[in-house]
């Protein structure tokens, strides 16, 4: 088994395996980002309620509190990060199943508890495949980790999104469910083919928060995020319900959102790998940053002139380049904190980034709702944009400061 000092340029088959990995985990998360939001405003649920649909993946903010857990103990016949997938994708296909043979008709209180399990069991999942990821590639290999991650989330969006979302309409919830049970069970093939390795003797300390949070370039990253992804989240999450709102149909949305628009998610993916190569990762993620801005007043301007009722054409188009701009900024961050983990604690340190991350995310998504419900979708995206501008120019000297402390990187 080759060492991480030992590493050789990443195979096909290696990134094939990472890329189903990710697909995964996204197929029940997207089932809830996408799928849910659209289904639930069909059938005139409040977009408060709606908002707070964000609240069910509080586990993935908080994963890092178990992440030094699933990094330390494994059976060792198993592989340190084969024990996590095979369990946790196992929890995941059961209660899917359970979420299939119940849904909503048998109360609110039961959906919530399935959803929570599988919310946390792939956010469980997730800290091994992120470890797993960082671990197996070579330092000059990242963006090819950071491109293969957001491939499997495109898919995930396109599967767990919108064909869950079409076979509702289509044949009902238990069969989408059903159906979706069975794809996640299929991704465990991937498993197989893990390149588990186990930790070497200098790679044998417990891992730990204390050493994540010494590092002065995590600190900074930390605050990145905030800075960054607290405006994308609100913007994306009322993404669906104004399509609704606008007399799009599930249908519509679906082919939309996931497929188009995780068709574009994996060219923006790619785009972003190679551009990768000439510059790097803070630097394109502001750029993307800057696009963001543009493409938040252009969708405003387009409500405010009523050319979004006029034809789906424009707020559609503007749609999938709100999505491709979010794949490019998404490929950009995952793989600057790729850069900024350490090989001794990968999954803890990509873990502790990500939560962090989401519950910025979560936290914008959730308050979502009651903006719209009080300006409006047409003034709400007039002030992100404006909003969007100003966190590109407070994540400048933060970038300076993480590039000052990361030194090699």
């Amino acid at each position: 088994m080759q060492r991480p000092s030992e590493q050789v340029p990443v195979t096909r088959l290696a990134l094939a395996v990472i890329v189903v990995l990710y697909l995964a985990h996204a197929l029940p998360l997207y089932f809830f980002n996408v799928a849910m939001p659209a289904i639930l405003r069909s059938q005139g649920v409040d977009l408060r309620w709606i908002g707070m649909l964000s609240l069910l993946y509080v586990p993935w903010a908080f994963k890092f509190l178990w992440a030094p857990l699933v990094d330390r103990h494994y059976l060792h016949s198993l592989g340190r990060r084969r024990t996590w997938l095979w369990l946790t994708q196992a929890a995941l296909v059961a209660a899917i199943l359970v979420l299939a043979l119940t849904g909503l008709e048998h109360g609110l209180l039961l959906f919530v508890l399935v959803s929570l399990w599988i919310s946390t069991f792939a956010a469980t999942q997730d800290i091994a495949i992120d470890g797993y990821t960082v671990e197996s590639l070579a330092s000059e290999d990242h963006r090819l980790g950071s491109m293969a991650q957001s491939i499997g989330v495109a898919l995930g969006s396109m599967f767990g999104g919108a064909g869950v979302l079409w076979l509702y309409q289509v044949v009902g919830w238990q069969s989408a469910l059903l159906t979706l049970a069975g794809l996640s069970a299929l991704t465990m093939l991937a498993v197989v083919r893990v390149d588990d390795r186990l930790p070497t003797q200098a790679e044998a300390a417990k891992p730990g928060f204390i050493a994540t949070f010494k590092r002065p370039e995590i600190r900074w990253a930390l605050l990145l995020i905030l800075v960054y992804r607290l405006v994308e989240a609100p913007a994306m999450a009322m993404l669906t319900p104004m399509l609704v709102d606008r007399q799009w149909s599930l249908t519509q949305i679906g082919l939309l959102m996931s497929v188009a628009g995780a068709s574009v998610g994996l060219l923006a993916a790619v785009a972003a790998a190679r551009l990768l190569q000439r510059q790097r990762a803070a630097t394109l993620l502001l750029r993307a940053g800057w696009l963001r801005s543009l493409a938040y007043l252009a969708v405003a301007g387009l409500l405010l002139s009523g050319l979004a009722d006029g034809s789906p054409l424009w707020l559609g188009t503007m749609v999938l380049v709100l999505l491709a701009i979010r794949y490019l900024a998404m490929t950009s961050l995952y793989a600057l904190f790729m850069q900024l983990c350490s090989r001794q604690q990968a999954g803890t340190d990509f873990t502790v980034l990500v939560c962090f991350e989401l519950l910025v995310f979560f936290v914008g998504g959730s308050l979502s709702g009651f903006l719209v419900k009080g300006l409006g979708y047409e003034t709400y995206y007039l002030l992100l944009g404006a909003l969007s501008v100003l966190s590109v120019l407070l994540c400048k000297p933060i970038v300076r400061s993480i590039q000052a402390g990361s030194g090699n990187h």
